[in-house]
């Protein structure tokens, strides 16, 4: 059950970021403000017919847009970014939206949530976004630079079978325990940089670089 009634309006949630955007240390445009509350109220609206966040308050909405926007520091100019699992669009849509030179693939399987994505791309128009309803392990081609995600259970067994990245892309996981992730992604992947989340008692951003292949032995 939900602890609020009634979605909110973006007018709310524009107000939300503004206030909470200085602890963050982030700098964030007014348009793209305003891209990233329609984003939130078509989230807080949606999640009350399907089960996108679970009961978070709306507020708490903001703070996890927030941290996935506080990422963007860690990604380079114009590249493809792959959003694995991404559910309710976190963290790749307001990624997309705070760096309009990346194109962002939304990766997601099940049906309802790439059924928001999609909605949510087409309704606050999103234009670097496209979403593709598809399981990772489907995915041959190395087609991006860096991957997204905020800590999937099975992320390891993914990433380290995964074909759609290129040599050398890298990877940031939004994720309480970096160092045993990090042990899951061995030898694929190796942990290169962890990054703070403010007021957050235990979550980082973690960035890992993807390893050339061991010669056998």
């Amino acid at each position: 059950m939900l602890p609020e009634a009634g979605a909110r309006p973006p007018e709310f949630f524009a107000a939300e970021i503004e206030e909470q955007i200085p602890a963050f240390g982030l700098s964030i445009e007014s348009p793209r403000i305003a891209l990233l509350a329609r984003y939130l109220a078509e989230l807080d609206l949606w999640r009350r017919r399907t089960n996108l966040t679970g009961p978070l308050r709306s507020e708490e909405l903001v703070t996890h847009a927030l941290e996935s926007v506080l990422g963007e520091k860690l990604i380079p100019h114009r590249i493809r970014v792959i959003d694995i699992g991404s559910g309710a669009g976190l963290p790749g849509i307001p990624l997309a939206i705070a760096r309009p030179d990346l194109t962002v693939t939304l990766l997601e399987p099940r049906g309802r949530r790439a059924a928001f994505l999609n909605h949510v791309a087409r309704t606050v128009r999103v234009s670097n976004v496209q979403v593709l309803r598809e399981r990772a392990e489907n995915l041959a081609v190395p087609d991006y630079d860096l991957a997204t995600s905020r800590a999937l259970a099975n992320l390891g067994e993914i990433l380290t079978r995964a074909k759609f990245l290129k040599p050398r892309s890298s990877l940031l996981v939004w994720t309480t325990d970096p160092k045993r992730l990090a042990d899951s992604l061995f030898p694929h992947f190796s942990l290169e940089r962890v990054e703070n989340v403010p007021d957050a008692r235990e979550r980082v951003i973690a960035a890992y670089r993807k390893m050339p292949p061991q010669p056998p032995s």
